[in-house]
């Protein structure tokens, strides 16, 4: 019950996660820890695109800023914390985004320096 990450050089709390595509093909992507994001991850259109996976609808979703924008959502398979685990994923132009859904239950610690550790652990 504990992932591992560092906080990078724009000083955002990273962690890497793993994506499974429908062809069961494997992506490791870099996730911002977003704490204003509401969602569970948010990626890339392009990146969606290559994993094939299911658009089911659009939602609209609160930004950090307090905006509030329509996404696609899609049906993802990720690897978190050793699981494989069926979430929706919003569609955006931004970076990869690690929203508070996936971070149900989690206690989350933050270095907040450069190259300081994050740490998400089971509560």
């Amino acid at each position: 019950g504990m992932i591992l990450g560092r906080v990078n050089d724009n000083r955002e709390a990273i962690v890497q996660l793993a994506l499974r595509g429908n062809e069961n093909q494997l992506r490791l992507v870099r996730s911002v820890v977003d704490t204003g994001y509401t969602g569970y991850l948010m990626l890339p259109q392009s990146m969606i695109t290559e994993l094939a996976w299911q658009c089911i609808g659009t939602q609209k979703g609160v930004l950090g800023d307090g905006s509030v924008k329509s996404f696609d959502v899609y049906l993802g398979t990720i690897i978190w914390d050793g699981e494989i685990q069926e979430i929706t994923v919003n569609a955006s132009e931004s970076e990869a985004l690690i929203g508070m859904s996936l971070l149900d239950r989690y206690k989350i610690e933050i270095e907040a320096c450069l190259g300081g550790e994050v740490r998400l652990t089971v509560m």
